[in-house]
């Protein structure tokens, strides 16, 4: 008659704290779960902005070059080569809405190579941004033949 229900009183003794126990394990392993959630959630926040900036960057590049198009081959050196009106307010247009293009990351625009045919060039746009908090940086580089290519 020593036993109550199946149980002696040194079972019951040593359940006491299992319940407690368990709870804490699920607790870890539940917190867990959060921090890497939280971490994929990071990493997919960086991943879009990267893809914004690329996408905005590839936008100004190609806006541009259409600017290009639309300008007289005679003066594309005047108005987009180093301290031209256009490629200055270009670039300070590109640093308004990419982070950090300024300085060494400032946009490069390259007219010196030849095109297809001696009524066009190449042209190649360079654009450079870091993510805020990145160290490293970005490029995207475009060629376009502006011109006659016969």
């Amino acid at each position: 008659m020593g036993r109550r229900g199946g149980r002696s009183r040194g079972d019951v003794a040593r359940q006491r704290g299992s319940a407690l126990l368990e709870a804490l394990v699920a607790i870890l392993i539940f917190s867990f779960g959060v921090l890497g959630l939280i971490g994929i959630l990071a990493g997919s926040i960086r991943a879009t902005n990267d893809a914004r900036y690329r996408a905005e960057a590839a936008n100004l590049a190609q806006g541009l070059i259409g600017a290009m198009w639309s300008t007289a081959a005679a003066d594309l050196d005047t108005q987009f080569g180093s301290g031209g009106p256009k490629l200055a307010a270009w670039q300070s247009q590109v640093a308004g809405l990419l982070p950090s293009a300024t300085g060494s990351n400032r946009p490069v625009v390259d007219l010196s190579q030849p095109g297809l045919s001696a009524q066009s060039r190449s042209v190649v746009v360079t654009m450079f941004w870091q993510l805020p908090g990145e160290a490293g940086r970005h490029q995207l580089l475009i060629t376009a033949q502006i011109g006659k290519n016969l």
